[in-house]
């Protein structure tokens, strides 16, 4: 076999990884990462993506894994290019995200001595990988073998903690296919059981068993005020935890990405937390006994806070092993799926909590009057409804961040979408239109993004990630010529002087033509100030291949008023 030794290397990774299953690699262009690029290329089970800029690569990368609920890899060249998926691997890590970094590098002579495009690549991401590895320089006299169960070993660990990996490929010119050919039968002879396998050269299965069951749950499924709440869950998970706590007689406090809206009718759904419990009478009058929580980075800051006060037995239950108590209470947690808890839980049909179930139910009724008038005027409130009214089966929701997802979980609209998605691991407003193109491409399905301008800004270089996918995506954005949720600050909001430092240093009023923006990369684009408008516009958008983007305009610090407004009314409500 004679070959470049660098090429031959990549070769034998790319290979593992795609016997480990990894499908999807995220490629940004660079030369040092040849070796690992052309693997990819001449693979014929990769499926490859390419995009020029690292940051949004990450974020696409992120939205595939999402998608598709397995990991994606990353290959980049040396440098800041690397550096660049920093904000994606923090979002992967804080998700619990499977993505595979394969960063190309210097060879560890040229590290540190002022050579060109030559960093510090090792431990780049700190603590947020769950993993980090450099791999050996490709050579005759290193072992291929110790890189393929590098790899084994470190997805193992990912699929114990699902998360992002970090493997650093050290590459040593020339790297090119036609450069310094050797014969390499010799290496390959050590690899001869593996390549005629067809199986990964390492694999560690999961560890399977069954969750503990609680010893105080006989006597816990007597209470008369259990409560269940629904964080981050996959549909299938989360109709699986509503039937159950239906069948027990329980509430079930919904959050805006749990897949609540999937579930068939029944009672005791409760999506209207954030508004209820802002209610201090009611806060106060449905404290609850035990509480069970499926799934973390509840979007509820009046939920998370009224958690933080309770003295109830607290239970949550996670797939992931980051610690899910922000609130820092007494907490008895399960590292596993909703799915394995629930069986080794299981409920009886009973009346015990029946009072308990009404008073959510009734409240949440009493308001939705108020809910319901908020909605008549052209607002991101009413849009927001519009959009879940509108959304199409078989889709998917995306929620940007900042206002928009708040909005979503203020008002907890029915929705005929299939999936929910939203960056709450980190929460940041950067890469989410990158993210929502992931999302799209995994899925093979309608998406809609709805985001901020400030968020989109953030973004812009995406809009080539958006142009050039196949799949339908509809952009929908808030435009309110600034960051709208400074508004929601507390000591910013009152005299004059306030305004006008809120605006200085925090929304940053921009006055960017979005049509210019699309149009410079060839962006179906239309701009809406009413409802009638909307409605046109993203019933048309849907229906059209590739994407599209709608600016619907609005006034500055409209939506934070009228937020502020229904919150104060339901604060106020005397039927509760």
């Amino acid at each position: 076999m004679i070959k470049n030794i660098n090429i031959a290397w990549a070769e034998c990774l790319i290979e593992d990884c795609i016997r480990h299953g990894i499908e999807h690699f995220c490629i940004a262009p660079g030369s040092r990462s040849t070796p690992l690029t052309l693997a990819v290329a001449k693979h014929p089970k990769a499926t490859s993506h390419c995009h020029f800029d690292e940051r949004g690569l990450g974020f696409f990368a992120l939205g595939l894994s999402k998608a598709r609920q397995q990991t994606v890899a990353i290959i980049t060249t040396s440098g800041s290019a690397v550096a660049n998926l920093y904000p994606a691997v923090v979002e992967a890590k804080q998700s619990s995200i499977p993505l595979l970094v394969l960063s190309a590098d210097r060879p560890q002579e040229l590290v540190a001595v002022g050579a060109n495009q030559a960093i510090e690549q090792q431990g780049m991401f700190a603590n947020y990988p769950v993993y980090s590895g450099q791999l050996a320089e490709p050579s005759v006299d290193a072992s291929l073998a110790n890189m393929l169960s590098e790899l084994g070993h470190a997805l193992a660990l990912q699929q114990q903690t699902p998360g992002p990996v970090h493997i650093n490929c050290p590459y040593r010119e020339p790297f090119y296919p036609e450069q310094a050919k050797q014969d390499l039968t010799a290496l390959y002879k050590q690899l001869e059981a593996w390549i005629n396998s067809g199986s990964p050269y390492y694999q560690q299965h999961p560890n399977s068993s069954q969750p503990v069951v609680s010893q105080h749950w006989p006597e816990l499924l007597e209470k008369s005020k259990a409560l269940v709440i629904i964080g981050q869950q996959t549909a299938e998970q989360s109709q699986a935890i509503i039937a159950w706590a239906q069948q027990a007689g329980w509430p079930v406090v919904v959050d805006c990405q749990s897949h609540w809206q999937t579930a068939e009718e029944g009672t005791g759904l409760i999506q209207h937390a954030e508004l209820l419990l802002a209610n201090s009478r009611f806060a106060e009058q449905v404290q609850a006994e035990l509480i069970i929580q499926f799934g973390g980075k509840l979007v509820s800051k009046r939920l998370n806070q009224w958690l933080a006060k309770s003295s109830a037995k607290y239970y949550l239950i996670d797939q992931s092993a980051q610690r899910v108590n922000p609130g820092q209470g007494i907490q008895q947690r399960w590292q596993c799926s909703a799915q394995a808890w629930l069986h080794a839980h299981p409920v009886k049909t009973s009346t015990s909590s029946q009072q308990y179930l009404e008073r959510w139910t009734q409240a949440q009724q009493a308001i939705s009057e108020d809910v319901n008038t908020a909605l008549l005027d052209y607002s991101e409130l009413a849009i927001c409804t519009q959009i879940s009214a509108q959304q199409k089966p078989q889709s998917a929701l995306f929620m940007g961040n900042s206002m928009v997802v708040r909005l979503f979980e203020l008002l907890g609209q029915p929705c005929q979408a299939e999936h929910y998605f939203a960056n709450r691991g980190a929460s940041g407003i950067d890469g989410l239109l990158a993210t929502s193109v992931g999302v799209a491409e995994g899925l093979q399905q309608t998406c809609t993004l709805v985001i901020g301008d400030t968020s989109l800004l953030h973004d812009l270089n995406s809009l080539s990630l958006a142009a050039n996918s196949q799949q339908n995506l509809v952009i929908v954005l808030f435009n309110n010529n600034g960051g709208e949720i400074f508004n929601l600050l507390p000591a910013l909001s009152t005299c004059s002087q306030d305004q006008q430092l809120s605006k200085q240093y925090y929304q940053l009023p921009h006055q960017v033509d979005f049509a210019a923006a699309a149009a410079t990369f060839n962006l179906a684009y239309q701009q809406v100030v009413n409802f009638e408008q909307f409605d046109h516009a993203f019933e048309r958008a849907q229906q059209q291949a590739g994407a599209s983007l709608i600016e619907v305009c609005f006034t500055p610090g409209d939506a934070s008023a009228r937020y502020q407004s229904l919150i104060s009314q339901v604060a106020s409500h005397d039927a509760l």
